[in-house]
């Protein structure tokens, strides 16, 4: 099986569609998606539409990110960026005549597990919704604890927009693995490997908001080798970034305070 691995899309349509192309082309099987599919950009509806019918048809696997707590009102925006704020507050009108996206944004848990051993988290799997953002090796040495836990082997997250991978190696210490993405044609010469007593803490970086250089949508695809063995691969993707910059200043602009739409434009 190979499955799409994602995150973060934050209603970028154009980069969503980018990276469904592309994981579709490269042989993507199913889908794993781990939150924030809402928040700063200008089609959550349109976002919602491309991922339901996956999930609809037990195809796409998800979890609740911060931006779906904050629109669905588990937890307080206080903290959140004024960007953050206006733009669900206003994701929240164009889903008030639309049951079927209140179901959708209602449906995800906190973490999932998927074939017993995959886990999806937002930002924790040891302390789901804490909002951390794990990028030092000790978080990672108590969320591959958790993982072991679990009985797990690999954990995806997102929520930091970089791409990011620590594994546990027997007795080893955790190792901190290149990621870095593969831009051309065919599959990620360099995927990480995954042996069978392997365990993965793995960031899926962003799709809608990427930090990388080129702010390229990033992906990642778990294959399923013979064995036992599992590699992932790891992908950005061009798109037409200029369109969604202006595409942001188009909708947002004239229902966001003034300035919120070009930050977020700039952002992209």
């Amino acid at each position: 099986m190979r499955y799409l691995v994602f995150g973060d899309v934050h209603a970028n349509l154009l980069a969503l569609d980018a990276v469904l192309e592309a994981g579709r082309a490269r042989g993507a099987e199913a889908y794993l998606f781990v939150g924030d599919i809402v928040g700063y950009g200008a089609d959550p509806l349109e976002c919602m539409e491309r991922l339901k019918p996956l999930a609809d048809n037990g195809n796409l696997a998800w979890v609740a990110g911060n931006h779906e707590l904050a629109l669905r009102g588990d937890v307080e925006s206080t903290g959140y960026s004024p960007e953050a704020v206006q733009t669900l507050a206003w994701t929240w009108k164009q889903m008030e005549d639309k049951p079927w996206a209140k179901e959708f944004i209602d449906s995800p848990c906190l973490t999932t597990c998927v074939n017993d051993t995959i886990w999806l988290t937002h930002d924790s799997l040891a302390t789901p919704s804490s909002g951390g953002y794990h990028r030092a090796a000790r978080n990672a040495k108590s969320e591959l604890a958790c993982l072991r836990f679990n009985n797990g082997r690999v954990c995806f997250y997102g929520h930091t927009h970089t791409m990011r991978a620590e594994l546990s190696k027997e007795e080893k210490p955790i190792v901190l693995v290149p990621m870095t993405t593969h831009e051309g044609e065919g599959r990620d010469p360099h995927p990480v490997l995954l042996r069978k007593d392997d365990l993965g803490w793995i960031g899926t970086g962003s799709v809608g908001f990427p930090t990388n250089p080129k702010r390229r949508p990033e992906y990642l695809i778990l294959d399923e080798l013979e064995g036992n063995d599992w590699q992932v691969e790891k992908y950005d993707v061009a798109y037409p970034r200029d369109q969604a910059k202006e595409h942001v200043r188009k909708v947002l602009g004239p229902v966001c305070d003034k300035g919120i739409a070009d930050r977020i434009a700039a952002w992209l």
